[in-house]
């Protein structure tokens, strides 16, 4: 009995040892990476050239990310939400309180002129009046101006430039009801509408114009109207507007020879005010409720062949110590400060070019080859400072379906190995490159030749995986386990059947005869 235990006891030890790797990974075949230095270690090398303008290749990465870049004078600007758009790659390039609700107070009225150059009327020939309710709307919010009076028929394209040039908050209001056929809730409705498909998810409007209303909510952020002012900038009809000083209107019976609005964007037109003209910027559009204490901005500029977007929400129009009005638009002046920052700070440089060796990595199952290079597949700009250098990047390498492997005599070290067959121009990785800690893009690698597969070695491989397959560890510790409680069941089967013929073979025992 005591064999029999103590083979039971080895029999535990046993299927321990077996059972316990069937579910432990070996090694991983999932996405590893690993950074530039791995790659060279391994005999790969990390190289990137950083030269003139070329492609530009960036993603607009979500509104909640910390600016990479920040301003010297960052401590000077005034406009409680900041977002600013390299608009050529699509990089941010800097941003403040970006997701902080502020009232769009007129730059609500890009999103009017959104919804009515996509309505599908003809606004250049169709036409509308100024109807009563409407007035009396506008002059109770005492915010009536621009020329626009009962009786006269208007252009709905006169209308837009009188909005978006001169920001007449009747023009806004007659869109509006024109477009939704007498109902300006629901045109407010399809401006909400459209503000979700551009991805606006913190933004919504209570009407047309953007005067402020208690009982008409509205709210955006300098992130959501960024994604507005983009959109709406890639409208030919729109973008030819607010780039314009001034406009002219068609005939009406009060004005013979047209209306002309003139633009609110001080920042536009040279020698009229003065510290205001910005040589490069155009548009968008101006807002302010001086009730409110909020001024808006958002504009665009270029210089030497860059372009931005910048939106400015909630500078101050009072001083918070005295209550006294500004004599400067603070998001002119924050305006200001930004561009020239950004205009003098950044340039597109090209940070990795299309072959560029960039690492290398190890290769199984071919008798030919054991290494084959990585090349970039594509060049790769991106808007960095002008005083950037090569050294300031850092790729991190990324080798899809990578086996990693222990290094023989390095412990805790490994290595990575892909299987052939490897196909010239085959993608098997991605390198990704990082400025001062932040991903700012990613690059595609692909083999620098083709490796055939050795069917021998292939075949050797599939032993060896199926050897550690989890059906194969599983079948193997069956069969032992059989083997042994076999193996136990004859042990204790002969044991009982040499007991039961010693007991035959014993002499019967004969009983003393008793004594007379």
């Amino acid at each position: 009995m005591k064999k029999i235990l103590a083979f039971l006891a080895a029999l535990t030890v046993v299927c321990s040892a077996l059972t316990a790797p069937v579910f432990a990974d070996e090694s991983s075949s999932a996405v590893s990476q690993a950074s530039s230095d791995s790659a060279a270690a391994s005999g790969g090398s990390s190289s990137s050239a950083l030269a003139d303008r070329e492609s530009v290749s960036a993603d607009n990465e979500g509104a909640d990310s910390a600016s990479l870049y920040t301003p010297p004078d960052e401590d000077l600007l005034q406009s409680r939400g900041i977002f600013m758009l390299n608009i050529d790659s699509g990089e941010r390039v800097y941003e403040r309180n970006s997701q902080d609700k502020i009232h769009p107070a007129s730059l609500t009225k890009i999103m009017t002129a959104i919804v009515a150059l996509e309505s599908g009327h003809d606004l250049k020939a169709e036409t509308t009046d100024l109807k009563v309710y409407i007035q009396n709307y506008i002059y109770n919010q005492q915010a009536g101006g621009g020329g626009i009076y009962q009786g006269d028929q208007y252009v709905l394209y006169d209308l837009l430039n009188a909005m978006l040039i001169q920001s007449v908050n009747e023009a806004s209001m007659m869109i509006a009801d024109y477009i939704g056929n007498g109902s300006i809730e629901d045109f407010v409705a399809m401006m909400n509408q459209k503000a979700k498909e551009i991805g606006a998810m913190n933004t919504h409007f209570g009407n047309p114009s953007g005067l402020y209303v208690e009982s008409e909510e509205s709210y955006t952020t300098a992130y959501d109207m960024a994604l507005i002012a983009q959109y709406a900038m890639q409208n030919n009809d729109f973008a030819e507007i607010v780039s314009r000083t001034a406009y002219t209107s068609q005939p009406t019976t009060r004005y013979p020879e047209g209306i002309t609005w003139t633009t609110t964007n001080k920042m536009m037109i040279p020698n009229q005010w003065e510290g205001y003209y910005y040589e490069g910027i155009k548009g968008i559009k101006t807002g302010s409720l001086p009730d409110q204490d909020v001024i808006n901005f958002v504009s665009t500029a270029t210089r030497d062949g860059y372009t931005y977007l910048l939106v400015c929400l909630g500078a101050p129009y009072r001083s918070p110590d005295t209550q006294e009005i500004y004599q400067y638009n603070l998001a002119f002046k924050d305006t200001e400060r930004l561009y020239n920052w950004a205009f003098d700070t950044f340039s597109v440089k090209t940070l990795m070019k299309r072959g560029t060796k960039v690492a290398g990595v190890n290769v199984r199952m071919s008798w030919d080859e054991d290494y084959v290079d990585l090349l970039a597949d594509e060049s790769f700009a991106r808007l960095v400072p002008k005083n950037a250098t090569e050294d300031d990047i850092e790729p991190r390498v990324e080798i899809y379906n990578a086996v990693e492997k222990p290094i023989r005599g390095q412990k805790g070290k490994t290595e990575q190995f892909i299987d052939a067959p490897i196909e010239k121009g085959q993608e098997v990785g991605v390198v990704h490159l990082y400025f001062q800690g932040e991903e700012i893009g990613k690059v595609p690698l692909v083999a620098s030749k083709t490796i055939e597969r050795s069917q021998a070695l292939y075949y050797i491989e599939q032993i060896k995986s199926f050897f550690n397959t989890f059906i194969f560890k599983f079948v193997l510790t069956l069969v032992i386990i059989l083997i042994v409680l076999y193996t136990a069941l004859m042990i204790v089967r002969n044991h009982n059947r040499r007991r039961y013929q010693n007991r035959r073979r014993r002499p019967p025992q004969q009983r003393p005869r008793p004594r007379k």
